[in-house]
């Protein structure tokens, strides 16, 4: 495989989040250059190479993710403001009229969680909630009866994870438990049809504040931090064979960064190229 550049976003950001909706790569909230959480989204067409500005997110949120479920853009929870709190909102996106409206709020707030879509269904893992608390609570929303349930809980519960979809499981991989300093390795899957979570294969490296995007049925993980430092890592995971391997490693090493995959590429999105507090506006893409 190898790495190009795309357009790169209108401003720098980091602890966005992205997803596909039509083929085209949504972004929304973020934390901007001045250290601000940012009300902003975007929409990039590959095609095109083109980013272009949508409709301002009802508030601004960081550690917000982004999903979609059959043809809607959900923006789940997330933190607001500089003291990092949690919300509980849900948002939709309407493509015919660009705005954004809001549904049933999460059972409870969190944010720098992870999500899946499996059977048309929000799977909700991992975050923090009130307090700076872990959240393990899974909650899953239906978008038909606009309804949450709980579900089983996830066995290591850590925030600034990520997750990805393959094979009708949702995977929840990597994150920590609030310290930087001890960033986990933990691949845990959790399966809808039986509500019931597995361990998998770890990953190589120990990473919080990665994203994941699912390209030819593995899922690729890139980036990271440590309190110090930031991460490059690339590393590929196969749900057939429960095996880990080690791709070409990101262009610029960041955390907070956002991924996505669209016509056969992947597209990694701005984030922090330092720990902590740092933002950039490249976006990298990898062709396998």
């Amino acid at each position: 495989g190898h790495w190009s550049t795309a357009a790169p976003l209108p401003e720098p950001l980091q602890e966005l989040s992205a997803a596909v909706l039509r083929g085209k790569i949504y972004v929304a909230g973020g934390i901007d250059h001045a250290g601000q959480a940012t009300a902003a989204a975007f929409r990039f067409d590959p095609l095109a190479n083109r980013w272009e500005r949508i409709a301002d997110l009802p508030a601004p949120r960081h550690h917000m993710p982004l999903a979609v479920v059959g043809d809607t853009l959900y923006a789940v929870g997330g933190l607001a403001e500089q003291s990092f709190v949690p919300e509980s909102s849900l948002w939709l996106y309407r493509e015919d009229r660009n705005r954004w409206e809001p549904r049933a709020p999460l059972p409870a707030p969190r944010g720098a969680s992870g999500v899946g879509v499996v059977n048309g269904r929000l799977i909700v893992v991992g975050g923090w909630g009130a307090h700076r608390r872990l959240i393990d609570e899974t909650v899953i929303y239906d978008p038909a009866t606009d309804r949450w349930h709980r579900a089983a809980r996830i066995p290591t519960p850590r925030d600034h994870l990520t997750a990805a979809v393959a094979r009708g499981l949702v995977y929840a991989i990597g994150g920590r438990p609030l310290n930087p300093d001890r960033n986990y390795d933990v691949v845990e899957a959790y399966d809808p049809a039986a509500d019931r979570w597995t361990k998998r294969s770890a990953m190589p490296s120990r990473r919080g504040g990665l994203a994941a995007a699912v390209l030819d049925g593995v899922i690729h993980v890139i980036g990271g931090e440590t309190r110090g430092s930031v991460f490059a890592n690339h590393e590929v995971y196969d749900p057939a064979t429960d095996r880990w391997t080690t791709a070409l490693a990101l262009p610029v090493a960041r955390h907070g960064l956002a991924a996505a995959a669209v016509g056969g590429k992947l597209y990694v999105i701005g984030g922090g190229p330092t720990a902590g507090f740092s933002q950039t506006d490249v976006v990298d893409v990898f062709a396998p």
